[in-house]
């Protein structure tokens, strides 16, 4: 065990650990603690209102209003809060997975919430390994792969990016920094060395993919990975305790790495 990690972080499963495993999506799990449940999802994320996880997760759903009928119940959903849609369709093709469940916890009156930690504090965390320009090319590449999922027609490129670069910008307290379009064309030639093509096949799930090894990017992403674990393994923990009972839905590889650690505290 590296002697830096705590025995909370050490809890959490490593990259190293999950390279080893193969595990399919979608996966899930459930947990009881204190006369609480936590039923957790872990999704493959996708737009396709057809993709047979949707059922899935429909089932999951239904076993966890039954098994915690008269509960205090609430529904964590993965990257923010999501609006509401008018029905399931609509919800997984403009939210995925994320919309889907925000769409089933209004249909019965269930609270949902996104326990993320703060972007700015986030991005503090990531400055002490890599900088700025590595980091928001992170975060850039993050939105480049969700719009690369998107159903098509897709939305135009440029136009889903900069609305995207402006929420960055918003919530990154960094004043000085160069939000633009075309700085990230050129960071992309910085880091990468080869023209800017958002439409190259699989280059954004490349390189944003925290299992990977291939770039600094995957890098970042295991480094901010491991940091949101963390923090969404608290606020699990901490509204159980309050007397919650949960149904999460994240992506699978945070759900696989999460288990080890929620199973050690809620044990606890």
């Amino acid at each position: 065990m590296d002697s830096e990690q705590s025995p909370k972080e050490s809890a959490l499963m490593t990259y190293a650990e999950y390279e080893k495993i193969h595990d399919e999506k979608p996966y899930l799990f459930q947990l009881e603690s204190g006369g609480n449940r936590l039923f957790y999802f872990g999704e493959n994320h996708s737009f396709d209102p057809d993709d047979q996880q949707w059922k899935a997760v429909k089932s999951f759903w239904q076993e966890f209003l039954k098994k915690t009928e008269g509960r205090n119940r609430i529904a964590f959903v993965e990257g923010g809060e999501r609006p509401l849609s008018s029905s399931e369709k609509e919800s997984i093709e403009k939210n995925g997975g994320m919309g889907l469940l925000t769409y089933l916890a209004h249909q019965e009156g269930i609270e949902t919430y996104s326990p993320e930690p703060s972007e700015r504090k986030e991005r503090a965390e990531l400055e002490k390994q890599f900088s700025r320009e590595q980091i928001q090319y992170y975060y850039f590449a993050q939105m480049a792969y969700q719009w690369e999922r998107k159903q098509d027609p897709k939305p135009d490129f440029d136009t889903y990016m900069r609305r995207a670069l402006k929420s960055d910008e918003r919530q990154s307290g960094w004043s000085d920094f160069d939000f633009s379009l075309e700085r990230m064309r050129q960071v992309h030639i910085q880091l990468f060395g080869t023209p800017f093509d958002p439409g190259k096949k699989n280059f954004w799930n490349k390189i944003v993919n925290p299992a990977m090894r291939p770039t600094v990017l995957n890098g970042v992403a295991r480094a901010s990975s491991r940091y949101r674990d963390e923090h969404i393994v608290n606020e699990i923990v901490k509204y159980m305790k309050d007397g919650h009972s949960i149904f999460a839905e994240y992506g699978g590889t945070h759900v696989v790495m999460q288990e080890p650690l929620l199973r050690a505290l809620l044990k606890a």
